[in-house]
């Protein structure tokens, strides 16, 4: 073999292992696409700042006994380990459980071990699952975040004060946020490629987006608060009747009440069974599950507590100073502290 075609080979090699490992590189950082429909979180736990996230696998959650650090365990609740030492809201994983994206509240952390630029850090985060990589995609503090689809959708707040309402691309690189409307909207609820939302801005009624094209309907003549829209009804928190729950089935105009008490937040089960509401603004405050089919309710604890998140066969929830987390076994009714240390 002569000099020149050795030489040839030998950069021909060379070239070819640069080209295999710059593809390499972009297929393993590639973002998994999402289906058009999919939701990293339930509406319910959103409203209650998505505090808990689910995949096959795992359930993630912040965890209040470390600051709401980020943690996962698996669906028995029986390996818990922490993730990074991220303080972290509105969970979502993706719909490979390659990422989770959260926004980070590292500025409410009280203890040692972070940085000055940690705690001075918010705003939207990519973590990676599998290799523990993260990318910081907004900057900001921010809202309410929802993944739907191969979109963040968020809250942000604009030059006049208010939150705004921004979306951003998680399939795309170097991707900019975009400005869909200036109206107050929470991303909770994300339903084949729409959004449903109650008119806070200009009137209370249940909403849909298009959130592509920016256009929204009336879906729904109620006087709603934070709606959870089912495949068979919405449930919302009527003001007309001080923030009482009640159920608005698609198929009818007629709204029925579930409780003709105030109701400061509530969520539905997993399997869409049960609801749980904390009864709020009298002498007789507690936190209630209600039987969807049989229309029974009953106490599960006198108090005032929040962030009523639902996952699995659990329904997790905090004391009102947040300074406890709760964990409630919908299967077979037990109820203890959720408080696990990092391994």
């Amino acid at each position: 073999m002569n000099k020149k075609l050795k030489h040839f080979l030998i950069t021909l090699i060379v070239l070819s292992v640069l080209v295999i490992a710059v593809l390499l590189i972009k297929i393993t950082s590639r973002v998994p696409e999402n289906p058009m429909n999919y939701a990293g979180n339930t509406a319910g736990n959103l409203y209650n700042r998505g505090l808990f996230a689910e995949d096959e696998t795992y359930i993630y959650f912040a965890n209040v006994a470390d600051n709401f650090r980020l943690y996962r365990t698996t669906h028995d609740l029986t390996d818990t380990v922490r993730l990074n030492k991220d303080s972290v809201e509105y969970l979502n994983p993706d719909a490979s459980s390659t990422y989770l994206y959260y926004s980070r509240i590292n500025y409410r952390q009280n203890t040692n071990g972070n940085t000055v630029f940690d705690l001075l850090d918010s705003g939207i985060y990519r973590y990676n699952l599998k290799n523990e990589g993260l990318s910081r995609l907004y900057t900001e503090t921010c809202g309410m975040v929802l993944l739907g689809g191969n979109n963040l959708y968020y809250q942000t707040h604009g030059s006049d004060g208010n939150y705004d309402f921004y979306s951003l691309a998680t399939n795309k690189t170097d991707a900019k946020a975009h400005l869909i409307t200036n109206d107050y909207i929470l991303p909770a609820n994300y339903q084949n490629g729409l959004l449903y939302y109650s008119g806070v801005t200009e009137d209370l009624g249940l909403y849909s987006l298009n959130p592509e094209s920016g256009a929204s309907s009336r879906f729904a003549d109620v006087d709603c608060y934070r709606p959870i829209v089912t495949e068979s009804g919405t449930y919302f928190l009527s003001l007309t009747y001080e923030y009482a729950l009640f159920y608005l089935p698609h198929n009818s105009n007629t709204a029925t009440s579930i409780t003709n008490e105030r109701v400061s937040s509530y969520n539905i089960s997993s399997d869409g069974r049960t609801l749980f509401y904390q009864i709020d603004g009298g002498d007789n405050n507690r936190l209630c599950r209600y039987d969807i089919a049989t229309g029974q309710e009953g106490e599960l604890l006198q108090g005032n507590f929040s962030n009523l998140n639902t996952v699995s066969d659990y329904l997790f929830f905090t004391d009102f100073e947040e300074s406890a987390c709760y964990c409630y076994d919908i299967s077979n009714g037990s109820l203890s502290q959720f408080m696990p240390t990092a391994e």
